[in-house]
């Protein structure tokens, strides 16, 4: 065999077993991980984010592929087209809402609750409506009753604040009646600022125009001490001495998120 035709024939070999690795899906699998990790790093350039997996998935036309970020939480979405899949598609609006929110800006209720600081707890407005003090146990919030439960809770949050590092907490309350309210708390570092979600539907005995779920914000959190008692409060200015207190609670520059003494 000539030189020429040795050569002719090691082409054709190489072409057939990048075709076969072509598609197999091999090197479709590499296309769709390096483009997916560059699409990460030029959208998201604050976030870290570790390769996991990567597998067709038929049903969506593309390559299902997963990161986990620097927090361990595992991100994931479709890379389209089987044989040149360098289009990211389904999965990276919620992933871009989610960052935009958590780098640019929390702005009202529905952006509160796609921040990465809430993931783990239910958003406010879709608990059940029998949602008990027990069950707010056991999902790891703030509870105040007759009893007080994970009060590492709200140190925790407050220490994070002093920090100034990102801080969420929920507080679950019980009436005199037996009835809860539910307040949610973010600090957002980026902007210093306190967001506060309130959720009085629960409450019974208040009137129809005030069992209302409202979306608030604050420059700050800290301590009131106000006749006798101490408590937890989200307000705009200065917090004021005992003397002049009650101005500011009847200004709604300041609101009392919990009694902690």
């Amino acid at each position: 065999m000539s030189k020429k035709r040795k050569i002719i024939s090691m082409v054709v070999i190489i072409i057939i077993i990048i075709l076969g690795l072509w598609i197999s899906g091999i090197i479709p699998k590499q296309i769709a991980r390096i483009s997916a990790t560059n699409y990460l790093k030029k959208s998201f350039p604050e976030k870290q984010y570790k390769f996991v997996n990567v597998e067709w998935a038929s049903s969506f036309g593309g390559y299902a592929i997963t990161f986990k970020d620097e927090k361990g939480k595992t991100v994931g979405f479709i890379m389209e087209d089987k044989y040149f899949p360098i289009t990211p598609t389904q999965g990276t609006n919620a992933l871009e809402e989610s960052y935009k929110v958590e780098y640019k800006g929390i702005s009202d209720i529905n952006d509160f609750y796609i921040h990465s600081l809430t993931d783990d707890y239910t958003d406010i407005r879709t608990l059940p409506q029998n949602y008990s003090i027990e069950q707010a146990k056991k999902d790891n919030c703030f509870v105040i009753g007759a009893t007080i439960y994970n009060d590492n809770l709200y140190s925790d949050f407050m220490d994070k604040y002093n920090k100034k590092e990102n801080a969420f907490i929920r507080v679950v309350q019980s009436t005199t009646e037996g009835d809860i309210f539910i307040i949610d708390v973010l600090y957002e570092a980026r902007n210093n600022k306190i967001h506060i979600v309130k959720d009085y539907t629960r409450d019974r005995f208040l009137a129809e125009e005030d069992r209302t779920i409202k979306y608030e914000t604050y420059e700050k959190t800290g301590v009131l001490n106000y006749q006798n008692s101490q408590y937890w409060v989200a307000y705009n200015g200065e917090l004021s001495d005992e003397n002049t207190a009650e101005k500011l609670i009847n200004s709604g520059d300041l609101f009392i998120i919990a009694t902690i003494n």
